[in-house]
C-alpha cells in the first residue's frame, strides 16, 4: 500500500488532548496513520507515493454518521408536512412492499456517494425492512465497492400473533442472522461491520412487532456475536391519539424503563432520537453506558421536537449524531448535522454556551466511533489508527475569512467542501470524483427511473405535485 504525506493543514485530531496543529502534517503508512504532528514533515527525503499540500485546509478524522436509513435517499422531497407517525404509515408502509434489489443496490450507491462526497468514511445503516440475503448484499456490496467504511445493522424481526405475515419464527430469524453475520462481519477487507436493529420502544410494542422473548433472545445473540444493537426510542409527536404520549399513558413506561425492566439495557445500544427521554431514562442509561445518537434536522423536519442532548452529556452519556435519512429530512450531510446540533440545542436551553462547536465535532467523529465500538481505530488522528480522514476546503466564498477555523466550518462551511476523503489509507474521493464504482450521472438516472416507478405503484404520485399547484 501506498505511503503518502499530507502537508500544511489544519489537522484537527481530536485526540485525548485535542490538541490542533496549525500547518500540520500526517505520514500515512501501509492504511493507518504512522505520524501526525505540529511541524510539516520533510518531503525532500523523498519515500512517499503521493504528497498532499492541504494548504490551510481543515483535516478532520473522517465523519461517521450512526444513524442512517440508505434507501430512503429514493424518495427526497416527498414527506413535506408529514408528522412522523403518519409519514410511518402513510409513505414508509407503502413504499416498502416495491423495494426491490435493483432499488435497494442503486439507494446503496446514491446513498454511499453523497455520504463521501459531504466527508462521511463510516455509517451505521439501520434497517427498517424485513430483508432477505439478496436484500443485503444488494445493500452492503456497493457501498463496499465504492470504499466506504459501513456497519449494517440488519433487523431482528419474526413472526408473532400480530406480524403473522414475517415468513420466519424467531429460532429461525436467529439462525438467519447467524448466518448473515457470518457471511458480511469483516468483509471487505474489514470494510464491513455488522450490527442488530431491534425495535423496541413503544409504538413496535404496542403493534405487535416486537415482543419481550425477540427483545432478550436478540439482546443474547448480539452479546454473543459482540455486536452493537441500534433502535429508535422515545421519538414521536405528543399526540394523545398516535403519539408517544398515547403508548406512555397506556404502558405506564418510557421506552428506557422498559429495557431496564427487562435487564438488557448495556453498553451495546444505540438508543436513536431519544427526543422525549426524562432525566431518569438518561440517568439509567449513563448508569449502564448506553450511547444517544441525535438526528437533529430530521427530528425538526417532522415537527418532533429537540432531543435532551446537553442534559444528556451533563449525566456522562456518550452521544453521537446521525442524518436519519433523506426521506426524513432531505440530507445526508452531517455538516449540516454539525451546526443543527448546536443551533438546536442553544434553542432548547436558550443559552449560546450549552453546545460549543467543538462538542459537535466530537459527537461526529470519536464519540461516534465509541459508540460503534470503533474508538481504538477510528475517529482520532492519532498514529496508529486507520488512516480515515477528510480535508476539507476552507478556501470558498461562503467560509470567508478564518478567525476561528473550527467555528467558521462548523457554521459556514457544507459537507460539499469536502475536498479529499481517505478511508483505510486509499483515497476514495478527491475533486468531486469517485475512485471506485459506477459514475453517479448513470447512478441518479437509474434511481430516478426505479423510484418513480416505485411511487406510482405505491398510489403515492400525488405528492411530487409542488405544493403551489396542488388543490386548496
Amino acid at each position: 500500500m501506498s505511503r503518502i504525506l499530507i502537508k500544511n493543514g489544519y489537522v484537527v485530531t481530536v485526540n485525548e488532548r485535542r490538541d490542533v496543529h496549525g500547518g500540520g502534517s500526517l505520514v500515512i503508512e501501509n492504511g493507518r496513520i504512522a505520524a501526525v504532528g505540529a511541524e510539516t514533515a520533510d518531503d525532500r527525503s523523498g519515500g512517499f507515493d503521493e504528497i498532499i499540500d492541504a494548504g490551510g485546509n481543515l483535516v478532520l478524522p473522517g465523519l461517521i454518521n450512526t444513524h442512517q436509513h440508505h434507501w430512503y435517499t429514493l424518495f427526497k422531497g416527498l414527506a413535506d408536512g408529514m408528522l412522523l407517525e403518519d409519514w410511518i404509515t402513510d409513505l414508509v408502509f407503502k413504499l416498502v412492499p416495491h423495494l426491490t434489489p435493483e432499488a435497494m443496490r442503486l439507494a446503496s450507491y446514491l446513498c454511499g456517494m453523497e455520504m463521501l462526497a459531504t466527508g462521511t468514511t463510516t455509517s451505521l445503516n439501520h434497517s427498517v425492512t424485513v430483508t432477505t440475503p439478496e436484500l443485503v448484499r444488494a445493500t452492503i456490496a456497493p457501498q463496499a465497492e465504492l470504499g466506504l467504511r459501513q456497519v449494517f445493522a440488519k433487523e431482528l424481526r419474526c413472526r408473532t400473533p400480530r406480524f403473522a405475515a414475517h415468513p420466519l419464527s424467531l429460532d429461525e430469524s436467529i439462525a438467519a442472522f447467524d448466518e448473515e453475520c457470518r457471511r458480511w462481519q469483516g468483509a471487505a477487507g474489514g470494510l464491513v461491520g455488522m450490527a442488530m436493529v431491534i425495535e423496541a420502544n413503544a409504538h413496535w410494542t404496542a403493534s405487535g412487532m416486537s415482543t419481550e422473548e425477540l427483545i432478550t433472545n436478540g439482546h443474547q445473540l448480539a452479546r454473543r456475536h459482540g455486536l452493537k444493537i441500534s433502535s429508535h426510542i422515545a421519538g414521536g409527536t405528543f399526540s394523545l391519539e398516535k403519539g408517544f404520549l398515547k403508548h406512555l399513558r397506556e404502558t405506564g413506561r418510557t421506552d428506557v424503563r422498559y429495557l431496564m425492566s427487562l435487564g438488557v439495557l448495556d453498553e451495546s445500544w444505540l438508543l436513536i432520537h431519544g427526543i422525549h427521554c426524562t432525566d431518569l431514562d438518561l440517568d439509567q442509561m449513563a448508569h449502564v453506558g448506553a450511547h444517544l445518537v441525535y438526528t437533529p434536522t430530521s427530528e425538526a423536519m417532522r415537527g418532533g421536537g429537540i432531543g435532551p442532548f446537553v442534559t444528556a452529556q451533563a449525566k456522562g452519556v456518550n452521544t453521537a449524531l446521525g442524518t436519519d435519512g433523506p426521506m426524513v429530512d432531505y440530507t445526508n450531510d452531517m455538516v449540516e448535522q454539525m451546526k443543527a446540533c448546536t443551533l438546536m440545542q442553544h434553542v432548547r436551553h436558550l443559552d449560546p454556551t450549552r453546545m460549543p462547536v467543538e462538542r459537535t465535532i466530537e459527537m461526529a467523529t470519536i464519540n461516534a466511533a465509541r459508540a460503534l465500538g470503533m474508538a481504538d481505530e477510528i475517529g482520532s488522528l492519532e498514529a496508529g489508527k486507520r488512516a480515515d480522514l477528510v480535508i476539507f476546503d476552507l478556501h470558498r466564498p461562503h467560509i470567508g475569512v478564518l478567525h476561528r477555523p473550527l467555528s467558521t466550518f462548523a457554521a459556514a462551511a457544507k459537507g460539499t467542501d469536502a475536498k479529499l476523503v481517505m478511508i483505510d489509507g486509499r483515497i476514495v474521493y478527491r475533486d468531486g470524483r469517485f475512485a471506485n464504482g459506477p459514475g453517479h450521472g448513470e447512478v441518479i438516472r437509474e434511481a430516478g427511473a426505479v423510484s418513480r416507478e416505485i411511487i406510482e405503484k405505491a398510489g403515492l404520485a400525488g405528492r411530487l405535485a409542488p405544493a403551489w399547484r396542488s388543490p386548496a
